[in-house]
């Protein structure tokens, strides 16, 4: 019974997870690139960006300083196209509605630290329709 138990509160952890495949480096770069280009879209990126860009992939993904400081300084010299990033991440994003939406609440958290400008929020709002097709643009 203890040992049911158990695999119920891990599968419970793992489902709290956005991603499939959580463990793959292409995601893993993919992310920070789009998450990079959220939080630098205002032309300064702020501690509390940076710690939260840092917080979001060592829950996902489980990553150490060295591995979330690598992958930051990668996407930051990226000159690889964000929108290709974007259909990265959302092709291993969990196609759950609920997971979908706990995703885009990351990224409200993101924009929102030190405000939120019209850059960010073109960023975001271009996120939402890669993740959610079926919302319509006027």
């Amino acid at each position: 019974m203890f040992e049911s138990l158990a695999h119920w509160f891990d599968s419970l952890a793992e489902e709290s997870r956005l991603f499939n495949n959580r463990n793959d480096e292409t995601l893993h770069s993919a992310l920070a690139s789009v998450l990079y280009h959220i939080i630098s879209a205002d032309k300064k990126v702020a501690n509390k960006e940076k710690h939260q860009f840092a917080r979001i992939l060592k829950q996902e993904f489980g990553l150490d300083d060295d591995q979330v400081n690598h992958l930051f300084e990668a996407a930051k010299s990226s000159t690889a196209d964000p929108q290709d990033d974007l259909h990265t991440v959302n092709h291993y994003l969990k196609q759950q509605p609920l997971v979908r939406m706990n995703f885009m609440q990351k990224l409200i958290q993101l924009v929102d630290i030190n405000g939120t400008e019209d850059s960010e929020l073109a960023l975001f709002y271009q996120t939402l329709h890669e993740v959610f097709p079926e919302i319509k643009q006027d």
